[in-house]
């Protein structure tokens, strides 16, 4: 028999600190943010301001919003994003892009100069190793192709942490205390102060009734459905495309990549009894077709 694959909700009481929600509602108390941005960043930052969990932008550009996980500001002109990455995303760099023009739009009111632009660190904690290094973390800014040692200077820059890190790179080792954070979030028990208090803060949310059932009204699969929904009709197209319609022509006309196609083709090919939903949903977010 062939495998079903069900999107459901997970159980309340099963939820880690890697879950949206749970991630979303430690992360919107500033104690809990604040040691994480020190310790990546190699910092201290005096005051912070947790804006909102799961601040939603309206770029203005189709209408289209874009909901942050957590966006915190300091004292000092500096926006933090932190974005928990679950599992896998098609297009990771292109979801950074994205998210650091809808930060950029936020900031300058139309008319305004460049230079209101806030230093900005965009964040993404991710649960697979996206770049195969096993390195803890990737870090990321703006330099020349052909002389590393000229850099753009545009105070915006990126970093990857990896919880299934199992290495430095070499000269830039992390610290002990973002390994063992990255441990936790992997699903290990927590070994240093600052995993500790996040472990207690995840028990002390699943001991609030009012979060509970909070958790339990909320449809937590919101944030992808209209992706879901477009991808669901790309799949049927595919399904019901016939040979003489060449790939080339499929692609132009569904607007997708070659390696989207592809891989649905494969999926389809695997799991026959899926609909199109679950074979979306599956090439969408358990492959690596970017």
């Amino acid at each position: 028999m062939t495998e079903q694959k069900k999107r459901t909700k997970k159980p309340f009481d099963e939820l880690t600190i890697t879950d949206n929600y749970m991630f979303q509602t430690v992360m919107a108390d500033p104690k809990y943010v604040r040691p994480l941005l020190e310790m990546v960043l190699e910092k201290k930052i005096r005051k912070i301001e947790v804006l909102t969990s799961e601040k939603t932008i309206e770029t203005g550009y189709d209408s289209r919003g874009i909901r942050m996980d957590v966006y915190v500001e300091d004292d000092e002109n500096t926006v933090y994003d932190v974005e928990m990455q679950a599992s896998k995303r098609r297009f990771l760099g292109k979801r950074f892009r994205y998210y650091q023009g809808s930060i950029d739009v936020d900031i300058v009111n139309k008319g305004d100069d460049y230079g209101v632009l806030k230093d900005s660190f965009i964040i993404f904690i991710t649960t697979y190793d996206p770049f195969g290094k096993s390195w803890y973390m990737y870090p990321f800014e703006t330099i020349c192709s052909w002389d590393s040692s000229i850099k753009m200077k545009d105070h915006a820059k990126r970093i990857i942490l990896n919880t299934k890190g199992t290495k430095d790179k070499e000269g830039h080792e992390v610290s002990d205390e973002i390994k063992d954070m990255l441990s936790y979030m992997d699903g290990n028990a927590p070994e240093s102060d600052y995993a500790k208090m996040l472990d207690n803060a995840v028990k002390k949310v699943k001991g609030n009734q009012e979060r509970r059932n909070e958790y339990m009204n909320l449809n937590v699969f919101a944030t992808d459905e209209r992706v879901l929904g477009k991808y669901s009709k790309v799949v049927e197209l595919i399904r019901d495309s016939n040979e003489l319609v060449s790939d080339e022509i499929l692609v132009k006309l569904l607007k997708i990549t070659p390696e989207f196609l592809h891989c649905t083709r494969e999926a389809i090919e695997k799991y026959p009894d899926w609909d199109d939903e679950d074979i979306a949903d599956y090439v969408i977010s358990e492959t690596e077709c970017d």
